[in-house]
């Protein structure tokens, strides 16, 4: 990305900090097997967000499939170089949780919502609400 459209992002974040944004939000994996035993720990999103600041004070997040919420967010870290707010959601408890069983073998849309207060280098902290969507598919090989 060139170096005006970040300064123009930043200034137009800065000058409607206190409105809620619909950002782009990609969800990985794309695929949430329900029976994964895999490596990884979580499911996560990644929401392009200009934040004023890299440390993140605190935060609430939630993640919605089908517009049932399903999961709180575990993890929160934002990347300032690429200005994406990387949010990790328990894929062990996605998986047992029973509306997310109930969606097996189907793609369905999934929101991500919430809000993240973050320090600036002098020490003020701003908070910024966001909402997002993305599709994810959820497979059950066993149910077919």
């Amino acid at each position: 990305m060139c170096k005006g459209c970040v300064v123009a992002g930043v200034l137009l974040v800065a000058v409607v900090g206190g409105l809620c944004w619909a950002e782009t939000v990609n969800i990985n994996p794309h695929k949430i097997v329900l029976n994964a035993k895999g490596a990884f720990d979580d499911v996560q999103a990644n929401v392009n967000i200009a934040l004023p600041g890299a440390t993140i004070v605190d935060y609430e997040v939630t993640l919605a499939l089908d517009g049932k919420v399903v999961a709180y967010a575990e993890s929160a870290f934002y990347c300032v170089w690429d200005n994406i707010l990387i949010v990790g959601f328990d894929r062990t408890k996605l998986q047992d949780n029973e509306d997310v069983q109930d969606m097996a073998n189907t793609t369905v849309k999934a929101t991500v919502d919430g809000w993240v207060t973050v320090k600036k280098p002098d020490g003020e902290e701003v908070t910024r609400s966001f909402n997002g969507s993305d599709t994810v598919e959820i497979v059950a090989p066993s149910k077919k």
